[in-house]
């Protein structure tokens, strides 16, 4: 089984009981004069992506639009509504991530790692986080971990699994900081990831998470 597939499955499993919508996109498919892309983008990301000058960056911000759009249209599709793509407007919202301009109360999250990108709809806060397994450096972990999850990683050490477990951690971490808008500017090191359920700004957040072959991925959503 493909890598894309069994990211969609993992998604899938847990899509019902925490109620979003998603779609998985493989970037090495983006050609920026793909018609069917770029037909379902709006005016104003047209614009957008028009002051992109970066490949890298233009591919993700299309690839983005898309994943999410077509995550919007399952999520309202279930709910007997249909609409224009073309006419719904993804931009910075608070703290530069995303929102539905059009549909403010849904909320948005979109993880990009190559070659996956990844949109999820929902109506409750949540935060996705993909990467590839690397091997971590130990002063990144001492910097972002806690002493906890410090301790958790070094019965690993020197194993294939130290690097698994510390990146499903780091994007736990992420998936939160998305879940809060928070971003880098969140502070890493106070947030013990270890357990599924996290308290963090006053806020109660499940995790969920997965190895998908050579990639991590984690779900937060706030209950």
């Amino acid at each position: 089984m493909s890598i894309e597939n069994i990211i969609r499955n993992c998604l899938e499993s847990i899509k019902k009981e925490y109620q979003f919508e998603f779609h998985v996109m493989d970037m090495r498919r983006i050609g920026e004069k793909d018609l069917n892309l770029l037909s379902v983008l709006s005016e104003k990301e047209l614009e957008h992506l028009d002051t992109l000058r970066n490949e890298k960056n233009r591919i993700q911000w299309i690839a983005g639009r898309y994943a999410v759009k077509s995550a919007l249209f399952k999520f309202k599709t279930e709910r007997g509504l249909l609409m224009d793509l073309s006419c719904i407007d993804i931009l910075k919202g608070e703290n530069s991530s995303p929102c539905i301009i059009q549909y403010p109360d849904l909320c948005v999250s979109i993880t990009h790692s190559f070659p996956y990108c990844i949109g999820l709809v929902a109506n409750k806060k949540i935060g996705i986080d993909l990467e590839k397994i690397t091997n971590s450096k130990d002063s990144l972990i001492r910097h972002f971990y806690t002493l906890e999850e410090q301790k958790f990683l070094e019965k690993f050490r020197g194993t294939d699994e130290y690097s698994n477990r510390a990146m499903i951690l780091w994007t736990r971490k992420e998936a939160v900081s998305k879940v809060l808008k928070l971003g880098m500017q969140m502070n890493f090191k106070k947030l013990c990831t270890l357990t599924d359920a996290v308290e963090m700004e006053s806020r109660s957040i499940c995790l969920k998470s997965f190895t998908c072959g050579d990639f991590a991925l984690s779900i937060a959503i706030a209950l």
